[in-house]
This record gives structure tokens, C-alpha cells and sequence, in this order.
């Protein structure tokens, strides 16, 4: 029953980590074609998000490689570096999907400063790609070509940016932040599946101790919890080895103990009578003194 459990376990690490390694080649391609502007609207990202897509693409990458390695290793240092390249990887992603979605929920916002900021290379780039001519007319901040030159007259009919870039700004920014919040969900499968492991070889570490420490033979004297002079097993008991063995396997354990009880009582007693002795107490005063008494009485009824 442990191998096939174990042999379950190994095989959904493996599952769990081949899907976040298809999850963080896509991150890697995506931030490196955004990088390259291969493909239409990249130049309207922010760079700094190509870079931080590429890095976490890039450490999703790493943490599956380890996840996939600890699942033949069994080691729990491994686990352990497992689990904290996976934590920060979902924080990262968190961090990156709030960026991108701020920009998402207030595209003008974003794109205002952006183009009046840009220089004219990037503004004729950006007209180039959608067509248009301008931000919110014709005659705001175009790059001058010779179908968008608004002070000669020359638009062509060409209608502004803003509706393009807004509109591409809502549908791929939303897409992005949507996909970096829905990965969340892989990488929260490969950490539960990760400390649910860790948990395992915690309990399976101890069942293994207490199995070890069953087969070891271990005395009862040096298990015992009560430690005290009237227990069997306790380590200051005065039972021969005979009367030990007397007493386990007797019909009727009670009885040596018993015997060895009364016969303690009666040593006792004879104790008592013995004035070089001392009494139940350990007082060797108290002892004369009740000597001495008896003494007394017998005269006394001597005399009657």
C-alpha cells in the first residue's frame, strides 16, 4: 500500500511539474518575442514587463526542474529549496499581474502621458502599426509622414489613435493579467502537492522510529514513565530476578508481590523489636524511647 502511494505521489509531482514547465517556457517565449516587437502592440508594453515575464518564466523553469528531480531524490533539503523557489515565483507572478492590470483598468490614463512623452520615431512606429494618425485628433502630437500631416492638409482620412490603442490596450493587458492570475492555480497545486510530501516523510520518519525502536528490544526499565519504589518497572524496585519472573508469568501476579509484601512487613517488625536497628521512621531516639516504655509496663505488671 506504501509503494503504490508512493509511486501515486511521484507520478502527479511529475504531471504537476511538466505543466509548470510548459508554464514557464510560455512566459520566457512571450517575453522575449514582447522584447524582440514581434508581434503587433508589443512596443506599447512597458519594457521593464518583458524582462519581469522572462525572469519569471525563467525561475517557474528552475522550480519545476527541482520539483521533478526531488521526485527520485527524496530529499528533503531539496523539498525545502523546492518549496521557496515556488513561493517566490507566486509572489513575483502576484507582483507582475497587479502591474499589468493597473494599467489595464485605466488604459487613457496610461497611454496620454505615453504619447506626448514618446519621441517621434515611436509615435510614427505606433501609426504605422494601427493606421492612424494622432492621440485624440489629428492634430494632437501626430508624427508627421506624408499621408499624416495635419498642418498641410494632408490626413488621408485617417482617424486618431485613441480608439485602437485604447481598445488594444483593454483586450491584450486584460488577456496578460488574466493568464498571470490564472497560473496562480499551478503554482498553488505544485506548493500544496509540495508541502503535502514534506508532511509524509514527517510521518513516515516517525512510524520508521517507532518500528525501529519496537524491534530494538528495548527493557520496560528503561521505557518506563512511573520511576517510583512500589511499581514493577520501575528502576528502583528490589525484586530478585526470581520473583520478577515470578511475578510475570504467574496465574496470579498479585500474590509474589504479595509474599514479597508480608515478608517485607514482617523483616519490618523484627526490625522494630531490634534496638540496634531503627524504626519504620529511620529515628533512632524514637526507637529507644518506645524500648524503654515496653520495659516500664513490663515492671510495672510484674509488681502486680
Amino acid at each position: 500500500m506504501t509503494s503504490c502511494c508512493s509511486s501515486v505521489s511521484r507520478w502527479y509531482v511529475l504531471v504537476t511539474n511538466l505543466l509548470f514547465i510548459c508554464l514557464g517556457l510560455a512566459f520566457l517565449v512571450f517575453g522575449l518575442l514582447g522584447y524582440k516587437e514581434h508581434f503587433k502592440g508589443s512596443t506599447l508594453f512597458p519594457d521593464s514587463y518583458f524582462y519581469l515575464v522572462a525572469i519569471l518564466g525563467g525561475i517557474i523553469i528552475v522550480s519545476a526542474i527541482l520539483g521533478i528531480t526531488q521526485a527520485f531524490v527524496r530529499s528533503k533539503a531539496l523539498l525545502l529549496i523546492y518549496i521557496l523557489v515556488v513561493l517566490v515565483a507566486l509572489v513575483y507572478q502576484i507582483v507582475i499581474g497587479i502591474k499589468v492590470y493597473k494599467k489595464a483598468a485605466d488604459p487613457v490614463g496610461y497611454l496620454a502621458p505615453l504619447w506626448t512623452s514618446s519621441p517621434e520615431s515611436y509615435r510614427l512606429h505606433v501609426q504605422d502599426e494601427f493606421n492612424c494618425c494622432g492621440f485624440n485628433n489629428n492634430m494632437d502630437h501626430p508624427a508627421i509622414t506624408s499621408e499624416c500631416n495635419p498642418q498641410a492638409g494632408k490626413v488621408l482620412h485617417l482617424a486618431p489613435c485613441y480608439n485602437s490603442l485604447v481598445d488594444y490596450i483593454k483586450s491584450y493587458f486584460s488577456k496578460l493579467y488574466l493568464v498571470l492570475f490564472a497560473a496562480l492555480a499551478i503554482e498553488l497545486l505544485a506548493l500544496s502537492n509540495a508541502i503535502t510530501i514534506l508532511c509524509t516523510q514527517r510521518s513516515l520518519g516517525d512510524a520508521y522510529d517507532r518500528h525501529q525502536r519496537r524491534r530494538s528490544g528495548i527493557k520496560l526499565d528503561e521505557i518506563s514513565v512511573v520511576d517510583s519504589p512500589t511499581t514493577i518497572v520501575g528502576s528502583h524496585n528490589h525484586l530478585t530476578e526470581e520473583e520478577h519472573k515470578q511475578y510475570i508469568y504467574s496465574s496470579k501476579p498479585h500474590e509474589p508481590y504479595a509474599n514479597y509484601n508480608s515478608n517485607s512487613n514482617s523483616n519490618s517488625n523484627s526490625n522494630l523489636n531490634d534496638s540496634h536497628h531503627y524504626n519504620l521512621y529511620g529515628d533512632p531516639d524514637r526507637s529507644d524511647s518506645h524500648q524503654r516504655l515496653n520495659a516500664h509496663d513490663e515492671r510495672v505488671n510484674h509488681y502486680y
